[in-house]
């Protein structure tokens, strides 16, 4: 794995939460941490955890007070977790989504196959795709799994591509909202122009075949 991506502090807080074990059942890391530990590509800085499992908000605040310090930000709604733990930003979901690829474990804890992230992060993009989402969407394609796999395995996970697909394809080259934000820190030095014109080319291929 591509520790380098996370900080020391982040470093200790995931190995915190991977030896306590405290975390719901079946709980996954998943978006920009766990595609950079392993593709080594950015630098993150929040842990964006899901779980199938059922939870409730305060019983798992106080298990994280337990083993290290967790701010509570907020509970939006049932079943959801916002906050910071050990000074990392950190989130908890329930996703009814089932995994469609085995998990990595990594320092105990399940680090969600790229294969179930590009899928994640096409429906990421789909609501409002951030410079992010896009990123980890271009070196996805670049170790291997390609834009027109992630439409499969899209499916496979959330069986709406009939229904989604002409969104899904418009929103790969809808860059308003992302314009707007910041460049995520690179290890791996990139382009915004140079991922924006991927796209363009990659909406083309897949109009061409889709729509």
């Amino acid at each position: 794995m591509f520790t380098a991506v996370l900080s020391k502090n982040a470093q200790n807080a995931l190995a915190l939460l991977g030896k306590s074990k405290i975390l719901p059942s079946r709980t996954f890391l998943a978006g920009g941490s766990s595609l950079a530990l392993q593709f080594g590509h950015r630098i993150s800085v929040d842990f964006d955890f899901f779980t199938p499992t059922q939870f409730k908000s305060a019983e798992i605040v106080d298990r994280l007070n337990k083993i290290g310090k967790f701010v509570f930000q907020e509970a939006a709604e049932k079943n959801t977790l916002l906050g910071l733990f050990e000074n990392v930003k950190f989130s908890l979901f329930l996703y009814k989504y089932p995994l469609i690829f085995k998990p990595i474990e990594y320092l105990g804890v399940y680090l969600a196959d790229p294969k179930d992230i590009a899928a994640m992060k096409l429906a990421a993009i789909m609501d409002r795709g951030t410079k992010k989402d896009f990123i980890d969407l271009f070196f996805l394609n670049k170790n291997g799994v390609s834009i027109e796999q992630a439409f499969g395995h899209y499916d496979k996970k959330y069986k709406s591509l009939a229904n989604n697909i002409y969104s899904l394809v418009k929103s790969l080259s809808y860059f308003e909202d992302a314009e707007k934000l910041e460049m995520p820190e690179m290890i791996e030095k990139i382009n915004w122009e140079e991922v924006k014109e991927f796209f363009r080319k990659e909406v083309l291929k897949l109009a061409d075949k889709y729509l």
